[in-house]
């Protein structure tokens, strides 16, 4: 069976929705850190996750350096 542009398109969003899902578990799990035990590396590790996620939501809404 020859795959199409669309069938390509479709398992990436997939992939991309279970990436999300792992992520969100992940946020919901506090990173895998022990809430009494945070300590500023920590908020660091955090704000690098948040740093990444901003990319890609500016790139996705057309904000930040991404906006016309």
């Amino acid at each position: 069976m020859k795959k199409t542009a669309q069938d390509s398109f479709i398992k990436t969003l997939a992939e991309i929705n279970d990436r999300l899902d792992e992520l969100k578990a992940y946020a919901d799990d506090h990173m895998g850190i022990d809430p009494d035990s945070i300590n500023w590396g920590h908020v660091g590790f955090a704000q690098d996750f948040l740093a990444a996620l901003t990319e890609l939501t500016d790139r996705a809404y057309n904000r930040g350096e991404y906006a016309e």
